[in-house]
């Protein structure tokens, strides 16, 4: 089965590239529809994130290691740390909080963006190939506090929105933006659990690879939650 992933790893990535770019637009598209709503604008700038991060990996089948992919992979970990924030005025916004609330959210996210930025620079990279893919990944070297900040980004928001999720099901009968955050976290765990080489090869681990796919279902749910909101 590992083989199979990683033999099928390229094409794949491909396909999650095309998916980033549709979403984007059609994120950007529903915002043009409905102005008042603002939650597809800021899903929208999240994919835009997500369709960098799949773009540069899979161009990872044709670029050369050096300086010009070592750039872009570090500001693929820039972008990462300081969009994923978005998710807190994401569900804000979805949970429909008073103006007061959104603020403090909104100050809140941009500390975290601001902090998740200084983590996303401080990374130290290492040069990784699995399959046809090669990539800079974080290495050892990573000072502690930047590691720590980005596994927190992986995981804070997405409990986050899957406790609004409850709620809004409950309340509001829309249980797209609960599918949305458990996907994501369901999809990092495996990426956890299942990811890892099994002759210890941290270098051979497949769990960048495994949580795209969570990630992909993420942005899937809240397309599928803006729909119904705005039904």
């Amino acid at each position: 089965m590992r083989q199979f992933i990683i033999s099928t790893m390229g094409p794949a990535l491909w396909i999650m590239t095309i998916f980033d770019a549709i979403s984007i637009f059609a994120m950007f598209k529903g915002f043009k529809e409905e102005r008042k709503d603002p939650i597809p604008l800021l899903t929208g700038i999240l994919c835009l994130g997500l369709f960098y991060d799949s773009l540069i990996l899979s161009m990872g089948a044709f670029l050369s290691f050096g300086p010009i992919l070592k750039l872009l992979s570090q500001l693929r970990f820039i972008l990462h740390c300081t969009l994923i924030p978005l998710l807190f005025p994401i569900c804000a916004y979805a949970f429909e909080a008073d103006e007061k609330i959104v603020k403090i959210v909104w100050i809140i996210s941009i500390l975290i963006m601001a902090i998740g930025l200084v983590a996303g620079i401080g990374i130290v990279l290492e040069e990784r190939t699995v399959g046809v893919i090669r990539r800079y990944a974080s290495s050892e070297l990573t000072p502690k506090f930047a590691d720590s900040i980005t596994q927190m980004l992986d995981i804070v928001p997405v409990f986050f929105m899957i406790a609004i999720g409850i709620i809004l099901w409950i309340r509001k009968k829309n249980p797209h933006m609960f599918f949305s955050g458990i996907c994501m976290l369901g999809f990092t765990l495996l990426g956890i659990f299942l990811g890892k080489d099994p002759g210890g090869d941290r270098t051979q681990s497949l769990m960048f690879y495994i949580s795209m796919y969570g990630e992909a279902l993420m942005v899937y749910f809240l397309y599928r939650f803006i729909r119904k909101k705005a039904a």
